[in-house]
């Protein structure tokens, strides 16, 4: 009697979101992708990049760890996590950094006024309207 073997694949489309832990942010080495230069010429609200260049960019870079120091533009809290904004200028791209609310950084997120720099430390996880989301996050 013949063995047959059946194999069903699944097809899961790529998540977008959540990408690894906080842990695994705060103890990787963070890649050498600058918030400047092509990155900035392609996501920045002054860059005169097309979607179909933003798209085929971000897929480069989703997953990349990366550490930037930018200026603050808002703070909000979305879904169990501080979510801090920062500004986008010429040749300096904006991000979301998703950073889990926990208490133990509560007074420092409260105490973040527009224009402050912060250093942000994630997991590119996507983009959205010329800004790239780090989620997780964790502020050094």
């Amino acid at each position: 009697m013949p063995i047959v073997a059946i194999v069903i694949y699944t097809l899961v489309p790529k998540q977008r979101g959540v990408v690894g832990t906080d842990a695994n942010v705060e103890f990787a080495a963070a890649s050498d992708l600058a918030p400047t230069g092509e990155l900035a010429d392609t996501f920045s609200f002054f860059s005169n990049a097309t979607q179909l260049q933003r798209d085929e960019k971000e897929r480069e870079i989703i997953g990349k760890i990366v550490q930037w120091r930018l200026p603050v533009y808002n703070v909000s809290e979305r879904d169990g996590f501080y979510v801090i904004q920062t500004k986008s200028r010429p040749g300096l791209v904006a991000a979301f950094c998703y950073v889990r609310a926990v208490e133990a950084i509560k007074s420092y997120v409260l105490s973040l006024r527009e224009n402050d720099l912060v250093t942000c430390k994630g997991t590119i996880a996507g983009s959205s309207m010329r800004t790239i989301q780090l989620r997780p996050a964790v502020l050094q």
